[in-house]
């Protein structure tokens, strides 16, 4: 998809990104984004458009409202949209929801389903 394709509307649409680092956490994220934009309550979007300055991304992100889904206390994904001025709708972490960050991507069925319980009912 290009800069200007579909997913870089100007619509004030709720936008949902997340972190997708490489451990348990970061997959939960990841996972929770996608479940949460299948039940249709916000639109995935990718978080590494905007960290890579693509002027779409970034203005649909600034005009959107963005629901953050970070993994770990180093919210990397929160900071990434610092960097461009753009403050989260709704910022979560994974580890403040009562799951451990370990340096695995086992099974993560249990983590994603409590996180996208509690995601779900705070936006």
């Amino acid at each position: 998809m290009t800069e200007k394709g579909t997913c870089c509307s100007n619509s004030a649409t709720t936008l949902v990104a997340a972190c997708s680092g490489r451990s348990n956490v970061g997959q939960i994220a990841n996972q929770v984004m996608v479940d949460i934009d299948k039940a249709g309550a916000a639109k995935s979007f990718c978080l590494s458009g905007v960290g890579a300055g693509l002027s779409g991304f970034v203005e649909s992100a600034r005009t959107g409202r963005v629901i953050m889904i970070d993994g770990c206390p180093m919210q990397c994904g929160k900071k990434v949209l610092e960097k461009y001025q753009v403050e989260p709708f709704r910022h979560f972490v994974v580890t403040e929801l009562g799951i451990t960050k370990e340096d695995t991507v086992g099974n993560l069925d249990i983590g994603t389903k409590l996180v996208v319980d509690q995601v779900m009912c705070n936006i």
